[in-house]
Protein backbone atom coordinates (compact mmCIF):
# COMPACT_ATOMS: atom_id res chain seq x y z
CA UNK A 1 0.00 0.00 0.00
CA UNK A 2 2.76 2.43 0.94
CA UNK A 3 4.70 1.60 -2.21
CA UNK A 4 1.68 2.22 -4.39
CA UNK A 5 1.04 5.59 -2.71
CA UNK A 6 4.64 6.71 -3.25
CA UNK A 7 4.52 5.67 -6.88
CA UNK A 8 1.23 7.47 -7.49
CA UNK A 9 2.45 10.72 -5.84
CA UNK A 10 5.68 10.67 -7.80
CA UNK A 11 3.84 10.26 -11.10
CA UNK A 12 1.63 13.24 -10.25
CA UNK A 13 4.59 15.45 -9.35
CA UNK A 14 6.65 14.53 -12.40
CA UNK A 15 4.77 16.64 -14.98
CA UNK A 16 4.92 19.70 -12.73
CA UNK A 17 8.65 19.25 -12.20
CA UNK A 18 9.22 18.79 -15.92
CA UNK A 19 7.14 21.90 -16.66
CA UNK A 20 9.15 23.98 -14.18
CA UNK A 21 12.39 22.74 -15.73
CA UNK A 22 11.21 23.65 -19.23
CA UNK A 23 10.08 27.10 -18.07
CA UNK A 24 13.39 27.73 -16.33
CA UNK A 25 15.24 26.68 -19.47
CA UNK A 26 13.16 28.99 -21.67
CA UNK A 27 13.21 32.01 -19.38
CA UNK A 28 16.81 31.90 -18.18
CA UNK A 29 19.58 30.45 -20.31
CA UNK A 30 22.37 32.34 -18.59
CA UNK A 31 25.42 30.64 -17.14
CA UNK A 32 26.07 30.67 -13.40
CA UNK A 33 28.89 33.21 -13.81
CA UNK A 34 26.67 35.45 -15.93
CA UNK A 35 23.90 35.30 -13.31
CA UNK A 36 26.36 36.29 -10.57
CA UNK A 37 27.60 39.20 -12.69
CA UNK A 38 24.04 40.35 -13.43
CA UNK A 39 23.10 40.17 -9.75
CA UNK A 40 26.13 42.28 -8.83
CA UNK A 41 25.70 44.90 -11.57
CA UNK A 42 21.92 45.31 -11.93
CA UNK A 43 21.50 48.25 -9.57
CA UNK A 44 24.73 50.01 -10.66
CA UNK A 45 23.57 49.72 -14.29
CA UNK A 46 20.16 51.15 -13.37
CA UNK A 47 21.84 54.13 -11.72
CA UNK A 48 24.24 54.62 -14.64
CA UNK A 49 21.36 54.45 -17.12
CA UNK A 50 19.49 57.13 -15.19
CA UNK A 51 22.62 59.29 -15.05
CA UNK A 52 23.12 58.80 -18.79
CA UNK A 53 19.50 59.78 -19.49
CA UNK A 54 19.73 62.96 -17.40
CA UNK A 55 23.09 63.98 -18.89
CA UNK A 56 21.92 63.25 -22.43
CA UNK A 57 18.73 65.27 -21.84
CA UNK A 58 20.68 68.27 -20.55
CA UNK A 59 23.05 68.10 -23.50
CA UNK A 60 20.19 68.03 -26.04
CA UNK A 61 18.00 70.63 -24.34
CA UNK A 62 20.91 73.04 -24.00
CA UNK A 63 20.67 75.17 -27.14
CA UNK A 64 24.37 76.01 -27.14
CA UNK A 65 26.30 72.89 -26.07
CA UNK A 66 30.04 72.51 -25.55
CA UNK A 67 30.60 76.19 -24.71
CA UNK A 68 31.27 75.98 -21.01
CA UNK A 69 32.86 73.83 -18.34
CA UNK A 70 29.47 72.43 -17.30
CA UNK A 71 28.84 71.10 -20.81
CA UNK A 72 32.28 69.50 -20.84
CA UNK A 73 31.52 67.81 -17.52
CA UNK A 74 28.23 66.51 -18.93
CA UNK A 75 30.02 65.21 -22.02
CA UNK A 76 32.54 63.48 -19.75
CA UNK A 77 29.75 61.83 -17.74
CA UNK A 78 28.11 60.58 -20.94
CA UNK A 79 31.43 59.20 -22.19
CA UNK A 80 32.27 57.41 -18.92
CA UNK A 81 28.82 55.84 -18.59
CA UNK A 82 28.89 54.79 -22.24
CA UNK A 83 32.26 53.05 -21.72
CA UNK A 84 30.81 51.30 -18.67
CA UNK A 85 27.91 50.02 -20.81
CA UNK A 86 30.35 48.67 -23.40
CA UNK A 87 32.41 46.89 -20.73
CA UNK A 88 29.25 45.40 -19.17
CA UNK A 89 28.04 44.04 -22.51
CA UNK A 90 31.30 42.36 -23.47
CA UNK A 91 31.90 40.97 -19.96
CA UNK A 92 28.43 39.36 -19.98
CA UNK A 93 29.07 38.00 -23.48
CA UNK A 94 32.41 36.55 -22.30
CA UNK A 95 30.74 34.91 -19.29
CA UNK A 96 27.93 33.46 -21.39
CA UNK A 97 28.23 29.81 -22.42
CA UNK A 98 26.29 30.47 -25.65
CA UNK A 99 27.57 33.73 -27.11
CA UNK A 100 25.52 33.65 -30.29
CA UNK A 101 22.38 33.12 -28.23
CA UNK A 102 23.51 35.90 -25.89
CA UNK A 103 23.80 38.37 -28.77
CA UNK A 104 20.44 37.22 -30.15
CA UNK A 105 18.78 37.73 -26.76
CA UNK A 106 20.36 41.16 -26.26
CA UNK A 107 19.72 42.85 -29.61
CA UNK A 108 18.54 46.12 -28.03
CA UNK A 109 21.64 46.13 -25.82
CA UNK A 110 23.83 45.70 -28.90
CA UNK A 111 21.99 48.39 -30.86
CA UNK A 112 22.33 50.77 -27.91
CA UNK A 113 26.11 50.49 -28.22
CA UNK A 114 25.83 51.58 -31.84
CA UNK A 115 23.05 54.13 -31.19
CA UNK A 116 23.51 55.55 -27.66
CA UNK A 117 20.10 57.18 -27.99
CA UNK A 118 18.52 53.76 -27.31
CA UNK A 119 20.43 53.28 -24.07
CA UNK A 120 17.73 54.59 -21.70
CA UNK A 121 15.35 51.90 -22.98
CA UNK A 122 17.57 49.31 -21.28
CA UNK A 123 16.37 50.59 -17.93
CA UNK A 124 13.46 48.21 -18.51
CA UNK A 125 15.79 45.27 -19.09
CA UNK A 126 17.64 45.99 -15.85
CA UNK A 127 14.33 46.18 -13.98
CA UNK A 128 13.48 42.77 -15.46
CA UNK A 129 16.52 41.28 -13.69
CA UNK A 130 15.13 42.18 -10.27
CA UNK A 131 13.82 39.10 -8.46
CA UNK A 132 10.22 40.30 -8.10
CA UNK A 133 9.89 40.60 -11.88
CA UNK A 134 11.90 37.54 -12.89
CA UNK A 135 9.51 34.78 -11.81
CA UNK A 136 7.94 32.23 -14.12
CA UNK A 137 4.37 32.63 -12.85
CA UNK A 138 1.66 34.26 -14.92
CA UNK A 139 1.46 37.21 -12.52
CA UNK A 140 5.20 37.85 -12.71
CA UNK A 141 5.17 37.58 -16.48
CA UNK A 142 2.26 40.03 -16.78
CA UNK A 143 3.94 42.42 -14.34
CA UNK A 144 7.08 42.29 -16.46
CA UNK A 145 5.16 42.87 -19.68
CA UNK A 146 3.17 45.71 -18.10
CA UNK A 147 6.36 47.42 -16.96
CA UNK A 148 7.95 46.92 -20.36
CA UNK A 149 4.89 48.25 -22.19
CA UNK A 150 4.25 51.25 -19.95
CA UNK A 151 7.91 52.06 -19.42
CA UNK A 152 8.71 51.61 -23.09
CA UNK A 153 5.93 54.00 -24.07
CA UNK A 154 7.13 56.74 -21.71
CA UNK A 155 10.85 56.33 -22.39
CA UNK A 156 10.39 55.79 -26.11
CA UNK A 157 8.31 58.95 -26.54
CA UNK A 158 10.74 60.97 -24.43
CA UNK A 159 13.91 59.72 -26.11
CA UNK A 160 12.55 60.03 -29.65
CA UNK A 161 11.26 63.51 -28.82
CA UNK A 162 14.74 64.52 -27.72
CA UNK A 163 16.29 63.11 -30.88
CA UNK A 164 13.77 64.74 -33.23
CA UNK A 165 14.13 68.06 -31.43
CA UNK A 166 17.91 67.90 -31.83
CA UNK A 167 17.52 67.19 -35.57
CA UNK A 168 14.75 69.66 -36.34
CA UNK A 169 15.20 72.77 -34.21
CA UNK A 170 17.61 74.59 -36.56
CA UNK A 171 16.48 73.04 -39.85
CA UNK A 172 15.13 75.41 -42.57
CA UNK A 173 11.34 75.24 -42.75
CA UNK A 174 11.07 73.17 -39.59
CA UNK A 175 7.77 73.07 -37.71
CA UNK A 176 9.24 71.31 -34.66
CA UNK A 177 11.25 74.12 -33.07
CA UNK A 178 10.87 73.40 -29.34
CA UNK A 179 10.91 70.35 -27.10
CA UNK A 180 7.21 70.89 -26.40
CA UNK A 181 6.52 70.73 -30.14
CA UNK A 182 8.50 67.52 -30.33
CA UNK A 183 6.58 65.92 -27.45
CA UNK A 184 3.25 66.93 -29.01
CA UNK A 185 4.26 65.48 -32.36
CA UNK A 186 5.48 62.23 -30.72
CA UNK A 187 2.22 61.78 -28.82
CA UNK A 188 0.15 62.36 -31.95
CA UNK A 189 2.31 59.94 -33.93
CA UNK A 190 2.44 57.05 -31.46
CA UNK A 191 -1.31 57.31 -30.81
CA UNK A 192 -1.95 57.21 -34.61
CA UNK A 193 -3.82 60.55 -34.43
CA UNK A 194 -1.46 62.36 -36.79
CA UNK A 195 -2.85 65.90 -36.98
CA UNK A 196 -0.16 66.83 -39.50
CA UNK A 197 0.42 70.26 -37.97
CA UNK A 198 4.01 69.29 -37.19
CA UNK A 199 6.17 66.96 -39.24
CA UNK A 200 9.91 66.25 -39.43
CA UNK A 201 11.62 67.80 -42.44
CA UNK A 202 15.12 66.36 -42.00
CA UNK A 203 16.19 62.87 -43.02
CA UNK A 204 17.34 61.89 -39.49
CA UNK A 205 14.09 63.26 -38.07
CA UNK A 206 12.04 61.14 -40.45
CA UNK A 207 14.10 58.07 -39.61
CA UNK A 208 13.31 58.61 -35.93
CA UNK A 209 9.66 59.08 -36.91
CA UNK A 210 9.63 55.64 -38.55
CA UNK A 211 11.21 54.17 -35.42
CA UNK A 212 8.47 55.78 -33.33
CA UNK A 213 5.74 54.37 -35.58
CA UNK A 214 7.13 50.83 -35.45
CA UNK A 215 7.75 51.05 -31.71
CA UNK A 216 4.20 52.28 -31.18
CA UNK A 217 2.79 49.21 -32.93
CA UNK A 218 4.90 46.92 -30.72
CA UNK A 219 3.91 48.73 -27.52
CA UNK A 220 0.19 48.64 -28.34
CA UNK A 221 0.47 44.94 -29.22
CA UNK A 222 2.19 44.14 -25.90
CA UNK A 223 -0.40 46.10 -23.93
CA UNK A 224 -3.26 44.34 -25.73
CA UNK A 225 -1.74 40.91 -25.12
CA UNK A 226 -1.33 41.69 -21.41
CA UNK A 227 -4.96 42.78 -21.05
CA UNK A 228 -6.24 39.69 -22.88
CA UNK A 229 -4.03 37.42 -20.74
CA UNK A 230 -5.33 38.98 -17.52
CA UNK A 231 -8.93 38.61 -18.65
CA UNK A 232 -8.40 34.97 -19.65
CA UNK A 233 -6.88 34.16 -16.28
CA UNK A 234 -9.84 35.74 -14.46
CA UNK A 235 -12.24 33.64 -16.54
CA UNK A 236 -10.29 30.46 -15.73
CA UNK A 237 -10.23 31.29 -12.00
CA UNK A 238 -13.97 32.05 -12.00
CA UNK A 239 -14.73 28.74 -13.72
CA UNK A 240 -12.50 26.85 -11.29
CA UNK A 241 -14.26 28.43 -8.31
CA UNK A 242 -17.68 27.64 -9.77
CA UNK A 243 -16.67 24.03 -10.38
CA UNK A 244 -15.25 23.77 -6.86
CA UNK A 245 -18.50 25.16 -5.43
CA UNK A 246 -20.56 22.72 -7.50
CA UNK A 247 -18.52 19.75 -6.26
CA UNK A 248 -18.84 20.88 -2.65
CA UNK A 249 -22.61 21.20 -3.08
CA UNK A 250 -22.81 17.69 -4.59
CA UNK A 251 -20.67 16.32 -1.76
CA UNK A 252 -23.03 17.76 0.83
CA UNK A 253 -26.09 16.30 -0.90
CA UNK A 254 -24.60 12.82 -1.34
CA UNK A 255 -24.91 11.59 2.31
CA UNK A 256 -28.56 12.70 2.51
CA UNK A 257 -29.42 10.68 -0.64
CA UNK A 258 -28.03 7.56 0.97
Amino acid sequence: MADKKVTRDTSKDAPAANTETILDTILDVRSAREIRWDNATTWPMIVLSLVFLVAYSVMILDDQPFRGSVDLVILGIITVTYVAFIVDFFVRMHLSEHRIRFVRNNIIDLFSLLIPLLRPLLLLEYLGRIRIFSGASGASLRARISIYAGGSAVLFIYVISLAVFACERHAPGATIVSFGDSLWWAMCTISTVGYGDMVPVTVPGRIFAVMLMLGGVAIVGAATATIVSAMNERVVVARARAEHGRRQAEAKKAPRAE
